[in-house]
């Protein structure tokens, strides 16, 4: 864990840094999900599970290895599928839609993992590849509109379910600065976020935009990331599985529709609860 003093060289305070006093790299053991007890059956859906936090079927096939010896650890009874899906096909999100339904018969939590971080961003824009630019804001909005389009009918149809939309949003969505399409993408999340947690209350919907953090992965380590920046790749990957596991355990619709950090204390966080509702904090809002 990091103290708030520590990180006063690191983003300003508008990026949400310090609105815990205490601040993770890598997850508090209170956060174990090996000590929390979820209602059976209780099915999670994760997109972009074959790379970075993850694309080709043999990194999916790897993700599912690891899973297999998780389970084996715990009680043995976790059933999981592997799903080659590309989030902008309709007919691949279509079809994820149909394994969902047929090998587990609802859904409780969809997790919006699926990213796109292209070079195009780091460089000024008449020098950057149009094509990736777009392939940025196809991977990071419209898949995931896609993809939540077609699995909340599923989500409001699974009976007691969690009924939790999360998005993977980035510290990135805070700056005007490069890599400015990952950042615009980011932004674009977070209010989608936001749209959902409004458009759907009555239906019981919690909707979250999540930060998981700094994170050394294939994408976050590539080309696309200059090499100055990844030196603030210093979160373990476990923080923001460990952070999800406490955000979507049960509903905590004073955090709906709101941006958050895997980093921050969720106990410092819990101790805002009233002033974050009444304040309406951790939205993004024109300053005048």
């Amino acid at each position: 864990m990091t103290k708030a003093a520590d990180i006063q060289a690191g983003p300003m305070a508008h990026t949400g840094a310090l609105v815990t006093k205490t601040v993770h790299k890598t997850p508090s053991p209170a956060l174990d999900p090996r000590k929390v007890t979820l209602p059976r059956p209780f099915v999670v859906a994760i997109t972009g599970s074959g790379r970075g936090l993850a694309r080709s079927e043999d990194e999916l096939q790897a993700v599912a290895q690891t899973i297999s010896e998780i389970v084996r650890e715990m009680d043995g009874e976790t059933k999981f599928s592997i799903v080659k899906c590309d989030v902008t096909v309709e007919a691949d999100v279509k079809n994820l839609e149909k394994i969902i339904k047929e090998e587990h018969g609802r859904l409780d939590v969809l997790v919006n993992n699926a990213g796109f971080l292209d070079v195009a961003g780091w460089k000024p824009l008449t020098e950057g590849n149009p094509e990736d630019f777009k392939k940025t804001f196809d991977v990071n909005i419209y898949g995931v509109y896609l993809v939540t389009r077609t699995l909340l009918p599923v989500l409001f149809g699974s009976e007691g379910g969690a009924k939790t939309v999360v998005g993977i949003s980035s510290m990135s969505s805070h700056f005007a600065s490069y890599s400015i399409s990952y950042g615009m993408s980011k932004l674009a999340l977070n209010r989608f976020i936001e749209f959902l947690s409004k458009e759907y209350e009555k239906e019981g919907l919690m909707a979250h935009a999540l930060h998981p953090g700094g994170v050394r992965t294939k994408m976050s380590t590539s080309e696309a990331v200059p090499t100055d920046l990844q030196k603030f790749l210093q979160h373990d990957a476990s923080l923001s599985a460990w952070f999800l596991v406490w955000l979507t355990k049960e509903k905590r619709d004073w955090l709906s529709g709101r941006w958050l950090a895997s980093t921050w204390d969720v106990e410092g966080l819990e101790a805002q609860k009233e002033d974050i509702v009444k304040e309406d904090k951790f939205k993004f809002r024109m300053v005048v």
